[in-house]
C-alpha cells in the first residue's frame, strides 16, 4: 500500500472513530428508559380511605416484578389465599399511589415476546390483534380475583404499566441505528398495560384488559 493510501485509510478510520465517539454522546438524548409501575389510582367517586386490597402479583418472565417504592404511604406484603399467592396493599389514602416501580437505562424490555402477566389470572381471551407497517396492537380480556375494603363509594383502577424503552447504536456523528427491542427484525418502542377496576367490596372476580402497543423505529 502506498504512503498516500495509508494516510487516506488512517484519516477515514479517524473520522469514523471520532464520529462513533460523538454519536455515543448523543445517545442520552435518543435512548428511552425501560421500566414498569404497578399503580393504584382513584378513578371516580369518593377518594377511598383506609384502603385494603388483595390483588394479583405482577410477573415478568417468571419473576415477581415487585420493587416497592420508598415513598409508598402504607404496607405491601405477599400473602397466601385460596387463589394462591397475592399482593396485600394497605394504605390510608389511594388518590394515586405506586405500589412497585422500576426504571432502567441499562436494558430494554421486549413487551411483545416477554411473559408479562398478573398472577393469579382466571381467564385470558384474545380480543383483537392488528399489524401494519407502523406497528402492532394486541388486546386481551382478563378476569382476576381481588379483595377490597375501603371507606367511601369509590371506583379504583389498578394498572401494571410496562414500558419497553429503546436503544440505538452510535454510527456516525449524530446518526444512530435503532437496535432494540425488536419484533421480528424490526426495532420498536412500546408498552404493555394490564389493568382492571374495583367497584365493590369483599372478594370478587373482576374483568380487565391487557393491551400491547408498539411502534416500529425507522432504520434509515
Amino acid at each position: 500500500m502506498s504512503r498516500k493510501a495509508k494516510i487516506a485509510s488512517f484519516l477515514i478510520f479517524l473520522i469514523f472513530f471520532v464520529g462513533f465517539i460523538f454519536s455515543s454522546w448523543t445517545l442520552a438524548f435518543i435512548n428511552l428508559p425501560a421500566g414498569y409501575h404497578y399503580t393504584i389510582i382513584y378513578y371516580e367517586g369518593d377518594v377511598p380511605k383506609n384502603l385494603t386490597l388483595i390483588i394479583p402479583i405482577p410477573y415478568i418472565n417468571g419473576k415477581p416484578a415487585i420493587k416497592e417504592v420508598e415513598s409508598f404511604p402504607g404496607n405491601v406484603s405477599v400473602i397466601k389465599t385460596r387463589y394462591g399467592e397475592m399482593l396485600k396493599v394497605e394504605t390510608q389514602n389511594a388518590d394515586w399511589v405506586t405500589v412497585a416501580g422500576f426504571i432502567s437505562n441499562e436494558r430494554t424490555i421486549d413487551v411483545v415476546n416477554s411473559n408479562i402477566t398478573l398472577l393469579p389470572v382466571l381467564e385470558r381471551k384474545l380480543i383483537s390483534k392488528t399489524e401494519n407497517d407502523k406497528g402492532v396492537s394486541i388486546v386481551h380480556k382478563i378476569r382476576v380475583p381481588v379483595y377490597a375494603e375501603f371507606e367511601g363509594n369509590s371506583t379504583i383502577l389498578v394498572r401494571f404499566d410496562v414500558r419497553s424503552g429503546f436503544k440505538a447504536l452510535p454510527f456516525f456523528f449524530i446518526y444512530t441505528i435503532p437496535w432494540e427491542p425488536r419484533y421480528g427484525w424490526k426495532p420498536y418502542a412500546g408498552h404493555k398495560i394490564i389493568e382492571f377496576k374495583i367497584e365493590k367490596k369483599g372478594w370478587q372476580i373482576v374483568e380487565g384488559e391487557e393491551r400491547v402497543g408498539i411502534i416500529y423505529q425507522r432504520l434509515w
